[in-house]
């Protein structure tokens, strides 16, 4: 896998990719609602992860802030308000995003408060009339605390003249009912096949001579920020020791398996880590239906998959997913060692077994 070249350069960050892949109709739609003189001043990009909401997002803001929704600025990276918008220079584009604090990923993204208090008081000013300016709030169900979503609501019942807000949000169901209720939402389905193919011949041309590329589009589900995950982190190489661990189903595999798990954890995250996890129980699942993946995402995948689906049925992957799905807010809240909090999930993969040694320092 051709790892370096990704790691290095990557693709462009939101704010300063022209480029658009698949969500065409969404950006007509948007467009569409202003010509027709029923813009409303909150909208909602909702969508699985990587598949192009921030991206659309910078676009839709530059085009506002052009005062026409045909401005070349859209997509025209030599257009001065793009470059104003992906500098972070322009005076009437103000972008409020979660950042990690300290030394592991896996704690909840934080947006300073007085950052966002100093945003939105300044955005309550009024300013001159057709005067446009555009507020972005990246991961808005989980960067604002109750002081900010009390400060945006306000905001979004009574907002100033010519100011735009757009929310990106990977979870709509964690963003308080008030909020959403005020916006229109703007969902972006996972990309089809052909619009995935022409995204990664843009943004990643050297895979088109990987051998696993296939594999890459298969893990991407959709989504062109997965496949360039896939490559640029080692997501595929990761998943491959992890289902080789969970095939050989003995305790000494089942703690590497975990090792493995909360290695990740710390490098990518806790969500991170159980995203992983997850893709293996998606894929049991697959396997327990007697529908098996077409294409592999890892040597000897399906016969894998096999060998621990004879251990489970498919009622005990659903109550491991459920458990799963909470495991992420748990180990962040309760401060739990990632290594234990997911060892107790790795043994329901497999033969019940003697109770695991403690490791040092834990």
């Amino acid at each position: 896998m051709s790892r370096a070249v990704l790691s290095r350069t990557g693709p462009p960050e939101p704010a300063a990719n022209p480029h658009l892949f698949g969500h065409e109709g969404a950006l007509a739609r948007w467009c569409r609602a202003w010509c027709a003189g029923r813009l409303a001043h909150a909208w909602l990009l909702t969508g699985p992860k990587g598949v192009g909401k921030a991206t659309l997002a910078h676009r839709l803001a530059r085009l506002w802030l052009a005062g026409d929704p045909e401005h070349p600025a859209g997509g025209d990276p030599q257009a001065p308000i793009f470059r104003q918008v992906a500098s972070g220079a322009h005076p009437d584009f103000h972008r409020l995003a979660p950042r990690h604090t300290g030394l592991v990923r896996g704690r909840r993204p934080e947006l300073p408060v007085e950052e966002v208090r100093e945003t939105l008081a300044l955005l309550q000013q009024t300013g001159l009339a057709g005067h446009r300016r555009v507020c972005l709030i990246e991961d808005a169900e989980t960067a604002l605390n109750e002081e900010g979503e009390n400060a945006l609501l306000k905001l979004l019942e009574e907002p100033p003249p010519g100011l735009l807000f757009l929310l990106v949000v990977q979870r709509p169901g964690k963003l308080p009912p008030t909020i959403a209720s005020r916006c229109v939402p703007l969902r972006l389905a996972p990309l089809g096949e052909s619009a995935l193919r022409r995204a990664l011949s843009v943004l990643a041309p050297e895979l088109e001579a990987d051998p696993r590329r296939e594999a890459v589009i298969a893990f991407a589900e959709g989504s062109p920020g997965r496949a360039l995950a896939a490559v640029a982190e080692g997501w595929l190489e990761t998943y491959e020791q992890l289902l080789a661990a969970l095939a050989e189903g003995t305790l000494a595999a089942r703690l590497e398996a975990a090792e493995i798990l909360a290695g990740w954890a710390q490098k990518q995250g806790v969500a991170a880590a159980s995203e992983l996890l997850g893709l293996v129980l998606r894929r049991l699942a697959r396997v327990l239906a007697e529908r098996a993946p077409s294409v592999a995402l890892a040597g000897d995948e399906n016969e894998r998959l096999s060998r621990i689906a004879r251990r489970l049925d498919l009622e005990s992957v659903t109550a491991l997913w459920e458990k799963l799905d909470a495991l992420a807010a748990g180990v962040e809240t309760f401060n739990l060692d990632p290594f234990q909090a997911f060892l107790s999930l790795v043994q329901s993969l497999g033969e019940a077994v003697a109770p695991h040694p403690v490791r040092a320092g834990t």
